[in-house]
């Protein structure tokens, strides 16, 4: 399936509260990181999506895989849409401090010492992980390249108050993966991400998300009922026509 993001911004719905909503890569809603961690430790992996292709190449022992990961590139993307200033588009540092942790909590994920020794080198497989996407046509190549991250400090073990050092943890984005988190990013509800416990079930409302935008930009909706005219006609007509539509 062929990239149908539409042109036009995605935007908060403005009698929504502050971050009720969260914005997630269009690349994201289309292909995944494992979900679990790959057999053998694979370092490559290539997903498609019609003509969409990304392979993504690990930079540590393996590829990031889980929620962790994904829920760091839904938070990065939603700090860079809306503006956050702990992210600095002139830079792309994203700062950390304890707003990633403060995230964590609101869509109810408990940062304790048990968590971090699986967020920690989960998001260190992220960042060294390199994107080669390509969404090529009969007559066109589109590609880019590039890594997740190009420097990070990050004190794992830091909890102060957010008023105590809010900029001291960083991580500097490559220019490529900023792009790809402003280009067209798919709105998500964050209290659905809470109650989405696995991977897959995170990657499946992204996918779905996605895909109701696009109808909604169509005026189509799949599964609606036929015309009212139908319903009236003779029930062979109506199992006929029932049968009809299963097919298709």
């Amino acid at each position: 399936m062929v990239d149908d993001t539409r042109s036009g911004e995605l935007t908060l719905p403005e009698d929504e509260p502050w971050m009720s909503h969260g914005f997630i890569s269009k690349i994201a809603a289309q292909v995944s990181l494992p979900y679990r961690r790959p057999k053998d430790n694979a370092r490559e992996i290539v997903r498609r999506n019609g003509n969409l292709v990304v392979r993504f190449i690990s930079g540590e022992d393996c590829l990031p895989y889980g929620k962790y990961p994904r829920l760091f590139e839904l938070w990065a993307c939603t700090m860079i849409k809306t503006n956050n200033p702990c992210f600095d588009p002139e830079t792309n540092v994203l700062h950390l401090g304890t707003t990633f942790r403060e995230f964590l909590r609101m869509i109810d994920v408990q940062v304790g010492g048990r968590q971090l020794k699986s967020i920690k080198p989960q998001l260190e497989r992220l960042f060294a992980c390199s994107y080669h996407i390509s969404n090529n046509t009969e007559n066109e190549t589109n590609m880019r390249n590039f890594v997740v991250a190009e420097k990070s400090r990050i004190d794992w073990l830091r909890n102060e108050p957010q008023s105590h050092g809010l900029f001291e943890n960083w991580v500097q984005l490559s220019q490529g993966y900023a792009d790809m988190l402003r280009d067209h990013p798919v709105p998500v509800d964050l209290k659905v991400i809470a109650r989405l416990r696995k991977p897959m079930a995170i990657d499946v409302y992204w996918w779905l998300t996605k895909r109701v935008y696009n109808l909604h930009q169509l005026g189509a909706c799949p599964g609606a009922p036929p015309p009212s005219r139908s319903r009236s006609r003779s029930h062979g007509s109506s199992s006929t026509s029932s049968s009809a539509a299963t097919q298709s």
